[in-house]
This record gives C-alpha cells, sequence and structure tokens, in this order.
C-alpha cells in the first residue's frame, strides 16, 4: 500500500468519546464535541467537563448536535 493510502486511512481514538476516527474526520469531529460540551455548560453551568454525565443525557445533547448539522 502505498504511503498516500496509508495516510488517508489512519485513524485516531478520541480522547473525549473514545471512538475510533478517520484523520480527515478529526478536526470536525472535536469541533463536534466542544459544541456538545458547550451546549451542556450553556444549560447546566455547574457542570464540571470532568464529572460524569449520563448515556441518556449526552445523547440527548449529541442529538442535538446532529440535528444542527454542524
Amino acid at each position: 500500500m502505498s504511503k498516500q493510502k496509508q495516510k488517508a486511512k489512519k485513524q485516531y481514538l478520541c480522547q473525549i468519546c473514545g471512538r475510533h476516527i478517520d484523520s480527515k474526520a478529526a478536526l470536525m469531529h472535536v469541533k463536534a464535541e466542544e459544541y456538545l460540551i458547550r451546549l451542556i455548560k450553556n444549560n447546566h453551568p455547574d457542570w464540571d467537563v470532568n464529572s460524569n454525565a449520563c448515556n441518556k443525557c449526552v445523547d440527548y445533547y449529541r442529538k442535538l448536535v446532529k440535528e444542527a448539522e454542524i
């Protein structure tokens, strides 16, 4: 496989959600996660990013990010 093809297939592990993402989507993924955190913080200013959140709440905010098509 050529170096160019290997580079295109390179993946990263997201430090926020733990998913493997393609290098081409890495920046978009990070920006979406940052937006998700800002949404949660806007509605719950006392929430700490290092604190836990239940899956139902995180899924709700991920759905909002997806619907916003950022």
